[in-house]
Parts: structure tokens; C-alpha cells; sequence
């Protein structure tokens, strides 16, 4: 694992220095939810301009959507790394781990699904609460700081979300990520990641290093910790599992379309910051207007 990190960082602090964010335009209101914006993804096997499928969300306070009018160039020199790693993963999530996530749905409880949630939100509240100091936000710092106070104590260990639903205090999940973000470094390029799936160099080093500054690294020790952290991994790609699944079967590259899937949010989180976090700005429903298959 610190030898993964490292490569990570080192690809990082490369790729930060040579490639730059997806340029912002300026916010043009339509009474339309298609977007006219194009990505271009520069691949080993040449250049290729999809159009938008899923960057499609209403305008704050217009409930209109939203069309960039820039193109956005998007970088994927790893594919000939990518694509052995993404067919591991795909064949070990038919396989094994959606099997897996669709019995444990069914069997577990939604209420202590719920309460496992809780305690694996809870316990990254650390992570959150330094992740917000480093960008400078001091006040949702204190909130993250309190939430673990309370849910670690009348919430029971955190199995509980008292500070939501008594104090009114939401979660906001930050990452590294975010604070690279801040900090204008670039994504790098597009990275699968084993079982984790897709990412970027950025967001790998995030996963990577938080993983192991985890406060579950320090409340518990090895393999005990590694079970953990498993656990939590797959608790969270449970409810996902179908979706998948879904997607998988109505492309015919699937590296392609959730590599085009990945990009593109990744696009609409840098453009629409405030989309993040369960703020105010939804999403909307775009199943009916995403293409069954990859736009190459």
C-alpha cells in the first residue's frame, strides 16, 4: 500500500504540473436539458468527441437546465493499463461481488443497513473535519468536529445520526480530493483503480492515502482493520450493485461508456461545486435521454 501511494503521488505532482483542469464557461441558461458542450478524450488509440450524456442539471432557483458551451479535453495515456484492470474488475464484480451485494441487501435489514452507514460516515468525520481546515473552512470543520462528538457519544458509537436529525448539523463529506481541488490540482489523467474501479490520478492518491491515514487504521489493528475497511468498501457498493449491472449490459465497450460516465461527472462536479454534498441543486432524472451504448 505505501508503495502504491508513492507512485501515486509521484504521477500526481508529474501530471499536475503538465495538464490542467477542463477550462469553466460561462453559465448559459436554456429552457432545454440537453447540454451542447462536447468532450474530447485523447486515448492511445487517438483522439475521440463524445457528446454529453449525463452533464444535464437545473439552474438554481430557474429549474432550467444548463448548457456549456465549451469543449472540454480530458486525457487517457493509461488505457493500455486501464482496460486489463477494468475487465478484472468487471469479471470480479459479475461474478462475486454483485451476487454478493444483491444477497446482502436482501437478507440485511434497510434499519441496520442504515446504522452501518452511520458508523462508516461517522468514523471518516476526522477525515472531514482536517480535509475542510486544509481549505481553509473553518467553520464546517467545527461541524464535522461536533458531529463526531455526538454521534461517537448519544449516537452510540455512531451507529446512530443524532446531530442530523436533534441538532440539525448535515454531513459534508470532504476529501483530499476537494483539497487538491482547492488548490487547482489537476485530475491528471484517468485511472482505474483495482477492485475501487474508476478514478483519476488525483482522486487515486485521495482514496489511497486516506485509506491509510483511516481513523480505523488507528482504533484497530491488522487484519482486523483490513476486514473493516473491506466491509465498509463493500456496505457502500451494495445499493449500487444493480445500477452496474444495469449499465453493463446496454454497452457494448463498457470501458468506454464508464470511462465517458466517469469524465463527464467529474466535469459537472468542477463546473457545479455546489451540486456536491446533498446542496440544494439536484440532478436531473437524464435515464431517459442517456444513450443505450458509448457515443465514440
Amino acid at each position: 500500500m505505501p508503495i502504491v501511494g508513492a507512485v501515486l503521488s509521484a504521477a500526481l505532482f508529474l501530471s499536475a504540473c503538465s495538464s490542467h483542469s477542463p477550462e469553466q464557461s460561462e453559465n448559459q441558461v436554456q429552457s432545454t436539458n440537453k447540454t451542447q458542450s462536447e468532450l474530447v478524450i485523447n486515448s492511445s488509440h487517438g483522439s475521440q468527441t463524445i457528446e454529453p450524456t449525463v452533464v444535464s442539471y437545473p439552474a438554481e432557483k430557474s429549474g432550467q437546465g444548463v448548457s456549456f458551451s465549451e469543449n472540454a479535453a480530458f486525457e487517457d495515456p493509461l488505457e493500455f493499463i486501464n482496460r486489463p484492470i477494468f475487465a478484472f474488475n468487471d469479471k470480479l464484480f459479475e461474478y462475486v461481488l454483485i451476487p454478493a451485494a444483491k444477497g446482502y441487501t436482501k437478507v440485511v435489514p434497510d434499519p441496520v443497513q442504515n446504522s452501518v452507514g452511520n458508523f462508516f460516515s461517522n468514523i471518516r468525520e476526522p477525515l472531514n473535519a482536517l480535509n475542510q481546515l486544509f481549505q481553509g473552512d473553518v467553520g464546517d470543520s467545527g461541524k464535522s468536529v461536533g458531529r463526531f462528538l455526538i454521534n461517537s457519544t448519544v449516537g452510540i458509537l455512531g451507529f446512530f445520526d443524532p446531530a442530523t436529525s436533534w441538532f440539525e448539523i448535515d454531513e459534508k463529506v470532504s476529501t483530499i480530493n476537494d483539497t487538491l481541488v482547492n488548490y487547482d490540482v489537476g485530475y491528471g489523467s484517468y485511472l482505474v483503480l483495482p477492485i475501487l474501479g474508476q478514478s483519476d490520478l488525483r482522486n487515486g492518491f485521495s482514496t489511497i492515502t486516506e485509506s491509510v491515514f483511516h481513523p480505523i487504521q488507528y482504533a484497530t489493528e491488522n487484519p482486523e482493520t483490513l476486514y473493516i475497511q473491506a466491509y465498509g468498501g463493500f456496505h457502500a457498493f451494495s445499493p449500487e450493485a444493480p445500477t452496474y449491472e444495469q449499465l453493463r449490459s446496454e454497452t457494448d465497450d463498457p470501458y468506454i461508456f464508464f470511462r465517458n460516465l466517469y469524465m463527464q461527472s467529474m466535469l459537472r462536479d468542477q463546473q457545479y461545486p455546489e451540486l456536491k454534498n446533498g446542496a440544494a441543486v439536484k440532478p436531473t432524472n437524464i435515464a431517459d435521454d442517456a444513450p443505450a451504448s458509448p457515443q465514440e
